[in-house]
């Protein structure tokens, strides 16, 4: 008797439960009619009747069905088990039912985000477009796991990309060759459009009677017609010779390539071995690899010092991850060249070379030897533009240096004062001790990274457009770009706290001093 009053009270209990659940459904859906549109409204009371007489899901125990099973038939146990199953289905869609009006309705008031229905929803959208546009498949996906899911979005993603950048590599190829292809052509052709013996006033005439006033106005009025004649057969002549020279230059050209020993280092673009057909597409690239290779440098470093122990941790061995001849390398012979061969694209020329190119395989004997600029003489160009000398040897200048203050004359130092003191420290340094202008360079970059000011006092160095009108050619790298896109990749650089020894090129003779 016990039992069945303990039976009889969970079944009341589940009741009263579905009954109460059944009201706050109720409740909340009057709620909404209440807050809703009064064109949504008569929707509102139409679903609310239906809900109201659709009756309370049955969610009683089944002890009593199980029992009731013992006695059954095995056809009416089968009977009972199919209903009980379309109740357990009814129950399960009617809770669902609730389940998706209560998530859409702390939705519409702000309390949740959007209901998992819709979001399934939009989800299947987004899939069945990617499905056709990249032919994505996705029948056996139940079955994967959330790894071969990846590798199989990653192949579809790969066969549209991939061809987009083999594309873009093409295309760039291309663009490289036509350049090559252009300023060959222009070395062909020479000097076509520069001024002939006449200068400017060269006679532009198309009929023999203003070719005889032109002849009238160039002549002197002392001058006979022979002197002319002669004077224009000279003119000819050097013209034909100019010819010839340009004629043998090529050919000879093609000879070495063919037959000379030439041959192993003719290539199709040997245009951009000459300054104005050399493109900074290689240069640019160059850079980028230093600067990738300096960053894992100090990282694998600073990784190695860091699975070592650290106990007996000193100034030195701070240094010494700075220090190593590894970071050290890479910045000085790698970084710091590529920086300079970038600065030097374009440079203006000291001296003209006769010889456009050398005959056979033998060097060039001529007098005058063409030399661009070196990086560090932009440097020292703009130190004397801006009075370097003038500024640092100022008194105020001085006694700032000696109390390490970072003012001058009661102001705060700026980057350009800072730059053209960096100078005049590595000029003291190292021009005393007669040393290369690589040398020189590489000092002003070490200092540049340890003052992490490269980026800064580079984009001031090219920013100073005299510098750039007097010392750039039109076609140079800086003065098509203002070297703004290598200042963006160098500027990745500042992350890191470079601690570089500056004077390693004098620092043997310091030592040799010292001895002494």
């Amino acid at each position: 008797k016990l039992r069945e009053l303990e039976s009889e009270q969970e079944q009341l209990n589940s009741s009263l439960l579905a009954l109460t659940s059944h009201f706050a459904q109720v409740q909340l859906r009057l709620k909404q009619i209440v807050s809703a549109p009064a064109d949504d409204k008569e929707k509102l009371l139409t679903e609310l009747e239906q809900f109201a007489f659709r009756g309370i899901p049955d969610v009683r125990g089944c002890s009593e069905i199980e029992d009731a099973m013992k006695v059954m038939s095995e056809k009416e146990h089968e009977a009972k088990i199919s209903q009980q199953r379309e109740k357990q289905k009814e129950l399960i869609t009617q809770l669902k039912t609730q389940l998706e009006d209560l998530e859409t309705y702390a939705y519409e008031t702000g309390n949740a985000e959007l209901p998992t229905t819709k979001v399934i929803e939009k989800q299947k959208i987004v899939i069945d477009e990617l499905k056709q546009k990249i032919d994505l498949d996705l029948h056996d996906f139940d079955y994967l796991s959330p790894d071969d899911l990846k590798e199989v979005v990653n192949h579809a993603i790969a066969q549209i990309v991939n061809p987009g950048k083999v594309k873009e590599k093409l295309v760039d190829q291309l663009q490289t060759q036509i350049i090559d292809l252009e300023r060959f052509i222009q070395f062909l052709q020479g000097e076509a459009s520069s001024p002939g013996p006449l200068g400017k006033e060269r006679c532009t005439c198309l009929n023999p009677i203003d070719v005889n006033k032109c002849t009238d106005r160039f002549l002197p009025k002392s001058s006979s017609q022979t002197d002319f004649k002669k004077k224009h057969h000279e003119d000819v002549k050097e013209s034909t010779r100019t010819t010839v020279k340009k004629v043998l230059t090529v050919l000879q050209i093609y000879i070495i390539s063919q037959l000379g020993c030439g041959s192993r280092e003719f290539k199709h673009n040997m245009m951009k071995k000459t300054p104005k057909g050399n493109h900074w597409g290689d240069l640019r690239a160059k850079l980028e690899v230093a600067i990738d290779k300096t960053i894992q440098t100090v990282k694998a470093q600073e990784q190695k010092k860091s699975d070592t122990d650290t106990e007996d941790y000193s100034d030195d061995s701070t240094e010494a991850r700075i220090f190593s001849a590894e970071v050290v390398q890479a910045v000085r012979r790698d970084l710091a060249m590529s920086i300079k061969d970038l600065m030097e694209h374009g440079l203006m020329e000291v001296g003209q070379s006769s010889s456009i190119v050398p005959f056979g395989c033998f060097p060039s004997r001529s007098a005058t030897i063409t030399r661009a600029l070196h990086g560090w003489d932009l440097l020292l160009k703009f130190y004397e533009m801006k009075h370097g000398r003038e500024y640092n040897d100022s008194p105020a200048r001085k006694l700032s240096q000696s109390f390490h203050l970072d003012i001058v004359g009661g102001k705060p130092i700026t980057a350009k004062q800072t730059l053209l003191g960096a100078i005049d420290t590595i000029v003291t340094t190292h021009t005393p001790l007669k040393r290369s202008e690589d040398s020189h360079f590489k000092a002003f970059i070490c200092m540049a990274l340890n003052e992490r000011k490269l980026v800064t006092w580079l984009r001031l160095l090219f920013r100073t457009q005299t510098l750039i009108d007097l010392y750039y050619q039109d076609w140079s790298y800086v003065a098509r770009t203002g070297f703004d896109d290598a200042l963006k990749a160098l500027d990745r650089l500042n992350t890191v706290q470079f601690k570089l020894p500056v004077d390693m090129a004098v620092r043997p003779f310091s030592k040799i001093r010292d001895a002494f």
